[in-house]
């Protein structure tokens, strides 16, 4: 006779049957904890933004990926597939990294090109590893969200404790990181980015809660999670991240389940914050800068009881909701009824809004006039202010996009190489602010990597969110479903919050949303029979396992060399200025073994030429700087030092040669330009000069190749005439003669030290 299983355990459990559970194959959760774990390391190591923290994060990634290789081609433990759409998105990621490869033939940043190369590549592995994840093990949609959930989780308490016990160390964990500002940022050390690591969390933990199939308790402990991640994030302060919460609501309102649920339960959270908000936005301890610990120490104690206090009452309002919702089940007419309540509500508040701007001085046109000029205006932003979530300036945001804006229009097709925006932007800037990205990615794609680059990554994260749509178009309605609207949800807030920040470059929440990507761009998961026994890899699966390894290791090496060079030009810069002759010798030895490491860095040849002149050796020390401006032409930093070598040693020539290429490079750097002034004060010849053998210029320099690019909103004060677009020769040529800097005879403003690349 024979036996057929039951269609669903809800038959199952009808007919007294136990329904055979689904089991995980190993290498599928090891492959979950390993993504998980990455994102845990990307948010608690600061981002990983920057050495040596990023390197880590990439090697990581390449050893994670290797595995996944071993259970792909070896032990075919591991599934990958992946709708046509999705692997073009991936072949786009591959591209825009080799682009930003091919950019180091004239990037103006070398160092930092190789280092987005790197990071190119290896979020191209986690949206590859996430598709595996998803083609391998069932309900990898639920399991990555809950998974993040909990890193999200961790690092909102963090970032609270902060406030509520700064005083306190456990397990050597210091909670004491709000003691120069009350503005809440770690562990991420930005507190934009706090905010949005909040915002990716927050769809999940609504959809947590209104997930009327799961228990009462699941559903509180979903509650409370939404509770705390909200008011991490308000603490924040960040405009971008509430802007970027509210895109994700209505992504996951518009296109997932329990939309009255979610609104209301959402609404009733924000509520119930308001006292915890209101104190710590009004106490001057915790809103202050530079506050003594003795004077945080009383107000976090109340902040935390008062936090307390609110949690129990929103675990109490929930738990009458969830009564509630039993005896009076929503049918469509209550639905329609709710609906139309909350629209009369949002007409209400339309009007008011409208009759307040109508009403202003100078009537609408005067009200978004003084807007728009409180938008556009450069100003010190007051970011341990809570009054600036009201405030409609950008932070400074303009300036910084009209200079991308600048420097895309020079060179629109390929732009200044990937990473460059750190050294152009002080060629076109009419304001001194130093930044190293524009705040806005699609701009910084198209100053840095021009047309052709920003048409890859934008092909490729287009493609990948079209796919996930469609994959969750398809699905059946259901907690997988809901779940995966979540994510979707946190990929399009990342995507909104990238319009007024640096995302990209931020790996603790790029790498999040990349995964969502991933997972959801290949379900629904199907089973396909049980896994094969363990094979030998021969043939071409053995082929394709040794090229992935070789892939893997070239991935570590071009991570590991950046941080090991770094780690050699840090030990060499430490040494003392009254260091033994042994110690000096070792740190030379760092500093040109670092140098080696790493052939496009500047760092450690100007920590050698630093040893050299601390030495006396002031001829070695313009020959590492000759090097280093052989290495990146366009580092300000290096023409720096070399007008202080110049103007040391009495070589007149030299000194004004490296002054005009300094001003050309940062026209209104207030640091360069006292330092060029002070040729006006230079009377030593060079022939006089004890090292007068030629000006310390790179023999492949001449100034009348050199570009002098005009800014987007016109000519900045002081800078010269625009010239040719194009990069310095790389040919030998005779270098410029003597002559007054451009800019150098007028009164500078304060001397101060110049900015560092």
């Amino acid at each position: 006779m024979a036996v057929t299983t039951p269609a669903s355990p809800r038959v199952a459990t009808r007919v007294g049957v136990r329904p055979a559970p689904i089991r995980t194959p190993r290498p599928g959760a090891a492959l979950l904890a390993a993504l998980v774990a990455v994102c845990a390391y990307a948010v608690f190591a600061h981002g990983a933004v920057g050495l040596p923290e990023e390197p880590r994060l990439q090697i990581g990634v390449a050893l994670v990926a290797v595995g996944a290789a071993v259970g792909l081609l070896l032990t075919r433990t591991l599934a990958l597939r992946a709708p046509a759409e999705a692997w073009v998105g991936v072949g786009l990621l591959v591209g825009f990294a080799i682009w930003s490869g091919v950019s180091l033939l004239w990037s103006v940043a070398p160092e930092r090109t190789w280092a987005h190369v790197n990071r190119a590549i290896s979020y191209t592995l986690v949206v590859v590893l996430a598709m595996t994840l998803a083609s391998s093990m069932p309900r990898a949609l639920s399991r990555v969200a809950y998974g993040w959930l909990l890193v999200a989780l961790a690092c909102a308490l963090y970032a609270i404790a902060g406030k509520i016990i700064p005083g306190v160390e456990i397990l050597g964990i210091d909670f004491n990181h709000a003691a120069i500002a009350s503005r809440l940022r770690a562990p991420l050390e930005y507190w934009n980015a706090l905010g949005l690591v909040m915002v990716l969390a927050i769809p999940i933990a609504l959809r947590l809660t209104t997930d009327t199939t799961r228990r009462d308790v699941t559903r509180l402990v979903g509650i409370a999670a939404l509770f705390v991640l909200v008011v991490a994030m308000f603490m924040t302060y960040s405009r971008g991240a509430i802007l970027a919460c509210v895109a994700a609501i209505v992504v996951l309102t518009a296109l997932g389940g329990q939309r009255l649920r979610g609104l209301a339960v959402l609404g009733v959270t924000i509520v119930v914050s308001i006292p915890v908000l209101g104190l710590a936005f009004n106490r001057p301890a915790l809103k202050g800068i530079n506050v003594p610990l003795d004077e945080r120490v009383p107000d976090g104690i109340v902040l935390g009881l008062v936090s307390a206090g609110c949690l129990i009452a929103l675990l109490i309002a929930g738990w009458g909701m969830l009564h509630l919702e039993r005896r009076t089940p929503c049918n469509e007419q209550r639905t329609q009824l709710v609906w139309r309540g909350l629209a009369a509500l949002a007409a209400i508040l339309a009007v008011f809004t409208l009759g307040a701007i109508v009403t202003a001085p100078d009537g609408p046109g005067g009200w978004a006039d003084r807007a728009w000029e409180k938008f556009t205006q450069t100003s010190k932003d007051e970011v341990s202010d809570p009054a600036r979530l009201v405030s409609s300036n950008s932070g400074n945001r303009w300036v910084w996009w009209k200079e991308a804006a600048g420097a895309w229009s020079d060179k629109p097709l390929h732009g200044w190489g990937a990473g460059s925006f750190a050294v152009t932007h002080k060629m076109y800037r009419d304001v001194e602010l130093g930044v190293t990205q524009p705040h806005n990615m699609p701009l910084q794609f198209l100053a840095e990597t021009g047309i052709v680059g920003t048409l890859l990554v934008s092909g490729a994260i287009g493609f990948l969110l079209f796919c996930a749509l469609d994959r969750l178009r398809a699905m059946r309605s259901g907690r997988e479903r809901d779940l995966g609207v979540a994510l979707f949800a946190g990929a399009v807030a990342w995507l909104v919050h990238g319009l007024v920040d640096w995302d990209w470059d931020i790996p603790g929440v790029t790498v999040p949303v990349l995964i969502f990507l991933g997972v959801l761009v290949a379900t629904p998961w199907e089973p396909r029979g049980t896994p094969p026994a363990l094979r030998s890899a021969t043939g071409t699966r053995g082929l394709a396992l040794a090229l992935a390894c070789v892939c893997a290791g070239l991935v570590i090496v071009s991570a590991a060399l950046p941080m090991l060079a770094d780690q050699k030009a840090s030990s060499a810069q430490a040494v003392s200025a009254d260091a033994g002759p042994t110690e000096l010798q070792d740190a030379a030895a760092n500093a040109n073994l670092a140098a080696r490491l790493d052939p496009t860095a500047v760092r450690p040849l100007l920590a050698a030429a630093a040893l050299a002149e601390g030495r006396g050796r002031l001829l070695d020390a313009r020959r590492f700087l000759l090097d280093a401006a052989d290495r990146q032409p366009y580092s300000s930093a290096v023409w720096l030092r070399l007008l202080e070598l110049a103007s040391k040693t009495a070589d007149r020539r030299g000194a004004k040669a490296a002054a005009q290429r300094l001003l050309e490079l940062d026209p209104i750097g207030s640091g360069s330009r006292a330092l060029a002034a002070r040729l006006a004060l230079f009377e030593v010849p060079a022939a006089g000069s004890p090292t007068a053998t030629g000006t310390p210029l790179s023999p492949r320099y001449d100034a009348s190749q050199a570009i002098t690019p005009t800014p987007f909103a016109g000519p900045a004060a002081g800078a010269p005439r625009a010239g040719t677009a194009t990069t310095p020769p790389a040919t030998a040529t005779t270098p410029p003669g003597a002559g007054a800097a451009n800019g150098t005879t007028t009164a500078p403003p304060p001397a101060s030290a110049g900015d560092d690349d």
